[in-house]
């Protein structure tokens, strides 16, 4: 499966839930209203959309977790991808 297949898979299984959970094992604390500092701030300015989508009020950023793990942490592109559907069960081969 390449990328593009695997993102797209991803995109169809991601939901506000599963993306609070993921952040939260890579250590943001999620309130139960879906919000949460992505930067060091005080009081949160992301939130996460019911699909997953996450969105950053106080900087404008937006994307889904594959971009947050590439962006934010520096994490190359194919591995951030293949990171989040293994945290969501999707099997990818590897080339």
């Amino acid at each position: 499966m390449d990328l593009k297949e695997l993102r797209a898979q991803i995109k169809t299984q991601m939901d506000r839930d599963r993306a609070k959970a993921i952040l939260e094992h890579l250590g943001y604390r999620v309130d139960r209203n879906y919000k949460f500092c992505l930067r060091d701030e005080r009081t949160p300015s992301a939130s996460i959309r019911r699909d997953g989508y996450i969105k950053d009020f106080g900087s404008g950023w937006g994307g889904d977790l594959v971009a947050l793990l590439h962006e934010h942490h520096g994490i190359d592109l194919k591995e951030a991808t293949r990171w989040v559907a293994a945290c969501l069960g999707i099997r990818c081969d590897h080339e």
